[in-house]
């Protein structure tokens, strides 16, 4: 497995509080298929980390990529805007992104967004891994 980068500060909340803010994404591969695997929250402290490193990911001509979101505790609408962006690159790119392992929480919200329509959403790793049966 590869760390591919962290970030971590602080982040204001509603309350005027601040609570610590981390981000880590780490790499690793399962034959052809790339998997990313992001710890923490996918929002606007983590985005630019967060779209560097996996932009990087999909420019490859044909990529194969499942980001394993076990491990995520939330996603902000900036997160999302990333995660529909990498989709429609990777797609330009004749590639693949599948989402894999979110929270009941995160499956929710997407579901109630229709992003389950648009994006490659799977339950598990092994049934992401299935998606690349081209």
């Amino acid at each position: 497995m590869r760390d591919l980068g962290a970030v971590s500060g602080d982040s204001a909340t509603r309350q005027g509080e601040v609570r610590p803010v981390r981000f880590e994404l780490t790499e690793r591969q399962i034959e052809d298929v790339v998997i990313l695997c992001p710890k923490g929250s996918i929002n606007s402290a983590t985005v630019p980390l967060f779209r560097e490193l996996l932009y990087h990911v999909i420019r490859e001509e044909g990529c194969k990529v499942i980001m394993s979101c076990s491990e995520v505790d939330s996603i902000d609408s900036m997160g999302l805007g990333v995660m529909i962006a990498a989709h429609k690159n990777s797609d330009k790119y004749g590639g693949m992104i599948v989402y894999s392992d979110m929270n009941d929480m995160i499956t929710k919200n997407m579901k109630m967004l229709t992003m389950d329509r648009y994006l490659n959403l799977t339950p598990d790793l092994d049934s992401a891994l299935m998606k690349f049966d081209w």
